[in-house]
């Protein structure tokens, strides 16, 4: 799977100014709301209920959070770069300013963890974190995915 199958440019955004995760999971909600037409209520309870159970924070300043929701037809992921590192989780020192967020549909078994990995591999490849967080315009960043895709 390509990581631009799974992030379109309207899926990248690169201009929150949140200030802790509460604030940021909030954020992801509206804006991911707009885009799936579910609730932003349900899909901040759904991201909040799966943070619970570990934190999606997987270091270096990056974290994966991902939840299934009732209601949406396909797997759906998303970019945020923040200006700023934010405390992630309260149990620990994690801060992050790169968040990729997937939604998948609640009776989808295995995809969400093809995306999962899919992230995972981009992140991991040479020197995408820093490029990542040296892009200026979602444009750099979906040509660097797009670079990757050709690897």
């Amino acid at each position: 799977m390509k990581i631009t199958d799974l992030i379109q440019m309207d899926s990248i955004f690169l201009d929150s100014n949140a200030s802790s995760q509460s604030s940021m999971f909030k954020e992801i909600s509206d804006r991911i709301s707009e885009k799936v037409k579910v609730s932003s209520s349900l899909i901040l309870r759904r991201i909040n209920e799966r943070e619970k159970l570990g934190s999606t924070a997987i270091g270096e300043g990056i974290a994966i959070p991902h939840a299934k929701i009732k209601g949406i037809k396909k797997t759906f992921c998303f970019l945020f770069k923040l200006h700023n590192s934010i405390p992630y989780d309260d149990n620990s020192s994690e801060s992050v300013d790169l968040i990729f967020v997937i939604v998948a549909p609640l009776e989808f078994q295995s995809e969400h963890l093809l995306a999962l990995s899919t992230i995972s591999s981009f992140i991991k490849k040479g020197k995408n974190k820093s490029k990542l967080r040296k892009s200026k315009t979602v444009e750099e960043v979906y040509d660097l995915m797009n670079k990757f895709n050709e690897d």
